[in-house]
């Protein structure tokens, strides 16, 4: 039995076989171009981030020498201040010679040698101390949470000098720095006006720091006349304690 045709039946079956064809030729032929253009576009994203970190590394690699002439200038000028490390004797040897040198009597010197790096922290009134606070607030705070970061990201480049910047900021006490301490009580007697002048003179040293000082009056003297006679009168030599801390690196 033998179906006839007609125009309109043809007409469909060519529009069906278009559009298989039309199928077959996107699903094999435009569907893979596609899908490799959109890879192309990703590796071309992912070899523009890669382009930039490897500038920003390189810019990093050229900043190196004067990072470490930054690194070295900062150093000497922040050991510059501190003394060469000295026992005992050499610290009494200094400080003796140094009220000696104002005209004045060393009556007495005591010393506490440090036993390892000195810890200091800011004056309590500061702002240094509110800085303090806060970044111990906020190493609390990161040692009890877990912050998540974009594994993703290859942006996350920082230069070695804006991370020495940053670390130097924010150094708020001497505990890794190596810097130790001695502990020293000085009493001495003397003229008050060449006393005072020692003491002015030691608020200026960036080697030491005042920790407290006292003045305190010396008992009268007996005075010998020619005529044999003893006279008592007022002492106007006065006896001032300075106690000091004598940083060493």
């Amino acid at each position: 039995m033998e179906t006839a045709l007609t125009e309109n039946d043809k007409k469909l079956l060519y529009i069906l076989g278009f559009i298989v064809i039309a199928f077959i030729f996107g699903w094999l032929i435009i569907r893979p171009i596609v899908k490799n253009m959109n890879e192309a576009d990703e590796n071309i994203k992912v070899e523009q981030e890669l382009k930039i970190q490897n500038e920003q590394k390189v810019m990093g690699v050229e900043s190196a020498e004067s990072l470490m002439s930054r690194f070295q200038s900062d150093y000497d000028d922040s050991v510059s201040r501190y003394y060469e490390p000295m026992d005992s004797s050499e610290i009494d040897k200094l400080f003796t010679s140094y009220v000696l040198g104002f005209g004045l009597y060393a009556k007495d010197l005591s010393i506490q040698m440090p036993v390892g790096p000195v810890v200091e922290l800011p004056y309590v009134h500061s702002t240094f101390s509110d800085v303090y606070a806060k970044a111990a607030a906020d190493s609390e705070e990161e040692s009890s949470e877990t912050e998540e970061e974009d594994s993703d990201s290859l942006l996350d480049y920082t230069s070695p000098l804006e991370l020495y910047q940053e670390n130097r900021n924010a150094a708020i006490d001497t505990a890794k720095s190596g810097v130790i301490c001695a502990n020293v009580s000085i009493v001495m007697t003397g003229n008050p006006v060449k006393e005072q002048a020692l003491l002015d003179d030691i608020l200026t040293n960036p080697s030491v720091r005042v920790t407290g000082f006292a003045w305190d009056d010396l008992n009268m003297i007996a005075v010998t006349n020619e005529d044999g006679t003893v006279d008592i009168r007022d002492n106007t030599d006065r006896q001032l304690t300075i106690n000091l801390n004598v940083y060493m690196y």
